[in-house]
């Protein structure tokens, strides 16, 4: 079966269009959203409700339980919380319902459960907190904490692959050892682990300004980076004239 694995579109309706016109001749057959579908971008209830109607699984994200709950302001920067209140002042209340009750995880088991998918925003570890996975540290603790073969995540905006290549219990408790892969195409191995963090659509932060999302397929083992051109301009130029900070439309230009 092939997922597409989409994260933090963050209310870049052009990104999005643009990300779900590249699936139509991949064969998709289940579409995952990782979080974010809100905050920073000028379009945030038309990308929601693209996202509802689109994708078989929606995942909740910071920017998301912010908008819903009107927690965790305060520890967003400036224009990311300017961004928040923008939002939840503008997307309608039943939006707001259904994203506060948007999962925080997911296990999906498949028909193999050798090979069993865990989707999150953050991390594995206390997915309320929406932490990072930054480094191979990060990656320890969100595998220590999944039973999932294969997790993917968003949050950063960055792609990355960690590899749990060596797993071992001590006396002194549990060893891993991580390696990073850099690469747009990865073999999935069984005797392996993974978290696989599938950039951002809507933002993306690794200097790369086209959207990104991954594409899984559980048959042939295969995972894939696609990157995606899109009106950029048009996208950013929508942020300033809804008012919002200039920086973030800066931000969709450089892909930092």
């Amino acid at each position: 079966m092939k997922y597409a694995i989409l994260s933090d579109v963050h209310g870049n309706l052009e990104a999005l269009t643009a990300v779900l016109e590249d699936m139509e001749n991949r064969l998709i057959k289940e579409i995952v959203f990782l979080g974010d579908a809100i905050g920073y971008g000028a379009d945030p209830e038309q990308c929601f409700n693209l996202i509802d109607k689109k994708s078989n699984l929606m995942i909740l994200g910071n920017h998301d339980f912010s908008v819903a709950t009107g927690s965790g302001i305060d520890e967003l920067n400036e224009e990311a919380a300017f961004a928040i209140k923008w939002t939840t002042w503008v997307i309608k209340e039943q939006s707001r319902k259904k994203i506060k009750n948007l999962p925080l995880d997911n296990i999906d088991n498949g028909d193999n459960s050798d090979n069993s998918l865990h989707f999150v925003h953050g991390s594995p570890y206390k997915p309320i907190e929406f932490n990072y996975i930054l480094t191979d540290k990060d990656a320890e603790r969100g595998f220590s904490e999944s039973k999932g073969n294969i997790i993917f995540v968003g949050h950063t905006h960055i792609p990355k692959i960690f590899v749990e290549v060596e797993y071992s219990r001590t006396f002194t408790g549990e060893v891993r050892r991580i390696k990073e892969e850099v690469t747009t195409e990865l073999q999935i191995e069984s005797k392996y682990r993974y978290i696989i963090n599938v950039g951002s659509v809507g933002q993306p932060r690794d200097g790369d300004s086209r959207a990104a999302y991954g594409i899984y397929d559980s048959d042939e083992g295969t995972y894939f980076l696609i990157r995606v051109p899109y009106n950029v301009e048009g996208a950013a130029e929508k942020i300033k004239k809804a008012g919002l900070p200039e920086g973030l439309s800066n931000r969709l230009k450089s892909g930092r």
